[in-house]
């Protein structure tokens, strides 16, 4: 094989004493996509910012068409051609698309003036080269977030990049909009780029990487041609355990009891059909479909009052007016799709978050002693498996895996009678997928009612004792037992009209 273009030989990093990377061998050649696969925590950060210039190796050293590279800034391995696209956006809503793709590298005019009309030209012709259609001169905060992403993309490729890291691209993007970024990834691969791919999603992994890298513990445990994978063995590799042992068994025969949830007749917007439906104590019901069904929107018209009409009862009580403090009461809780933007309160520390919904709870008449809170929480911790030295560090500081445990954590010290899950595991790491897989089968023997919603079917197959597949805005088939198929579920998700409108269990 030719010489790589971006390359760690032997590579480590410490913090003090607590060794964070060990001896980490990878590569990545033009024309070759790269999963770095690993649980979070496992070093994936670390390494592309070894990689990019942000940390320095504590051993070894990054090569960069085979010569020691000796960055000392991000900016400088920019300058050399290694691009990257982080999971957190960097583009400045304020400004138009070609302002941020070119920001810091505007053309110029003889006065040291901006280009308006050269800034412009060049935005739409680097858009244009990628197949990204979109205005150079609209407003980003004018954009939807799958639009934002291809910014980002088109600002990390504004100069001659040799090397593309992406790092979990399609977290927020739908279906064709992810099959738009795969056929941006593959032009690009065609193109003789290297690109290094980071994502939680096997599927995705197995369909655009051509090899595989995995990480477990600062160490290299796999690496090889996908060709030589299974999804079973990166998982293995990953966490030491085998994809089939993700999910805790189901029960045979499910027996739901009292019906928690009933819903008749709910119309989510104007022109929509109506839906039925009942979740009953101890079951896991999913809500399946493609993204942009009305999955989230039927979950929020339950939880938050966003419907236009029909009826909503829990536990035989009926909901007419309902709002988010009205539904907590009532004991149904939800944990939104994203947790930073309404979920988290990033700037407060893990003990505060735990308890932001039940500040009181465990003190008597509502004096809360000092230090109530960080006992509290501290417990709280054990019990759900939260991993952190200090509940009094701050929750940004938790893995993603993490601070969605403190959120299921949070909500179930409201003892909620309905937890609608919408997107329980996103961008989380597979080992800690499985314990919240394990947490919510527990809960479901334990009597609650759950309605998940997850965009990755594996998760609806493995966890929901009955499937509603929603199609354009209404639910157009109930699943069962063996039923519940991956293939079923897309057949009657992507198909062209729907069947009948609502289910009724």
């Amino acid at each position: 094989m030719a010489q790589p273009y971006l390359a760690a030989r032997g590579l480590n990093k410490s913090f003090g004493p607590n060794e964070v990377l060990k001896g980490i061998e990878f590569e990545v050649h033009g024309g070759h996509a790269v999963a770095l696969c690993g649980e979070n925590g496992a070093g994936k950060s670390t390494l592309i910012k070894l990689l990019t210039g942000l940390y320095t190796p504590t051993g070894g050293h990054v090569e960069f068409e085979g010569q020691p590279a000796r960055w000392t800034d991000p900016r400088q391995s920019l300058a050399a051609g290694i691009a990257v696209v982080h999971q957190e956006f960097s583009v400045l809503g304020a400004l138009s698309i070609a302002e941020n793709i070119y920001l810091g590298a505007e053309p110029r005019t003889r006065l040291g003036l901006i280009d308006r009309k050269a800034l412009t030209a060049d935005a739409q012709a680097l858009l244009d080269e990628l197949g990204i259609t979109l205005d150079p001169n609209a407003l980003v905060e004018t954009l939807s977030v799958a639009d934002k992403q291809m910014v980002e993309i088109a600002k990390a490729l504004r100069s001659e990049a040799k090397v593309l890291i992406l790092d979990e691209p399609t977290a927020v993007l739908s279906q064709n909009e992810t099959r738009h970024l795969f056929r941006i990834i593959n032009d690009l691969r065609a193109k003789g780029l290297g690109l290094v791919y980071v994502s939680h999603r096997l599927d995705e992994i197995f369909e655009i990487c051509t090899d595989i890298t995995v990480i477990k513990d600062g160490v290299v445990t796999s690496k090889g041609p996908t060709a030589d994978y299974t999804h079973d063995s990166v998982v293995a590799a990953m966490v030491g355990r085998e994809l089939g042992d993700l999910f805790p068994a189901k029960a045979a025969t499910p027996t739901a009891g009292e019906a928690v949830l009933e819903v008749r007749d709910l119309v989510v917007a104007s022109g929509l059909p109506p839906a039925t439906l009942q979740v009953h104590a101890g079951e896991i019901v999913g809500l399946a479909g493609l993204v942009g069904s009305g999955r989230t929107e039927l979950a929020r018209a339950l939880y938050a009052g966003e419907a236009v009409s029909g009826d909503v009862s829990l536990m035989g009580e009926p909901m007419p007016h309902r709002d988010p403090a009205g539904s907590i009461e009532a004991g149904m809780l939800m944990l939104t799709e994203s947790r930073k933007d309404d979920g988290l309160f990033l700037n407060s520390s893990v003990a505060r978050n735990f308890s932001a919904t039940t500040p009181g709870l465990g003190a008597h008449h509502n004096a809360i002693p000092p230090g109530h809170e960080e006992r509290r929480a501290s417990v709280l911790k054990e019990r759900r498996g939260v991993v952190v030295d200090h509940v009094g560090l701050p929750i940004s500081a938790l893995s993603g895996g993490n601070q969605q445990k403190v959120l299921v954590a949070r909500l179930l010290e409201n003892r909620p009678k309905l937890l609608i899950l919408d997107e329980p595991t996103r961008g989380v790491d597979v080992g800690a997928k499985a314990d919240i897989y394990k947490a919510l089968r527990q809960l479901a023997d334990d009597g609650m009612a759950l309605l998940v919603i997850s965009s990755e079917l594996i998760e609806i197959v493995g966890l929901a004792d009955r499937v509603l597949v929603m199609r354009d805005g209404e639910i157009a088939k109930e699943l069962r037992g063996e039923d519940i198929t991956e293939a079923a579920i897309i057949t009657v998700a992507a198909a062209e009209t729907a069947s009948h409108h609502g289910v009724a269990a």
